[in-house]
């Protein structure tokens, strides 16, 4: 009983060395289709412009038009898959962690489809969700 013990409470040490999430204000462009920037890029999303989503990196900006984005996504992710033991030993000592992922497709000045993928930080998801809820036009749904 003593090593099982043992053994949980050094897992759940470790599992937090593991953790690579965003936090703060931050945000990861986890993937997509801008040919401009490299996956894994950290950076800020400014949110202040009425007219685009603005992602700012290293000195950097991207932006996305408001008016080009057909469609968003918001999901939670699990941030790491386990097996079932380990799933179990962690889910007794910590609460498992997820990921908050926006997904935005939208149209570049060219009419392409293109979509970005990004990781918010879980204070900060809350925010950039609503600031597209509000700028991003829904097609009229039929009566």
């Amino acid at each position: 009983m003593k090593r099982l013990l043992t053994a949980l409470l050094i897992l759940s040490l470790a599992v937090p060395a593991f953790a690579s999430g965003v936090e703060g204000a931050d945000v990861k462009y986890v993937g997509g289709t801008i040919s401009s920037m490299m996956e894994g890029v950290v950076g800020r999303f400014d949110t202040a412009a009425s007219n685009a989503l603005v992602f700012e990196h290293g000195g950097s900006r991207v932006e996305i038009a408001y008016a080009s984005i057909q469609r968003f996504q918001y999901t939670q992710p699990l941030a790491r898959r386990m097996g079932v033991a380990a799933t179990i030993a962690v889910g007794v000592v910590k609460r498992r962690q997820r990921q908050h992922v926006v997904e935005v497709y939208f149209r570049d000045t060219a009419g392409v489809n293109q979509v970005a993928v990004f990781e918010v930080s879980k204070d900060r998801a809350g925010s950039v969700v609503a600031v597209l809820n509000a700028r991003v036009s829904r097609p009229a749904r039929p009566a």
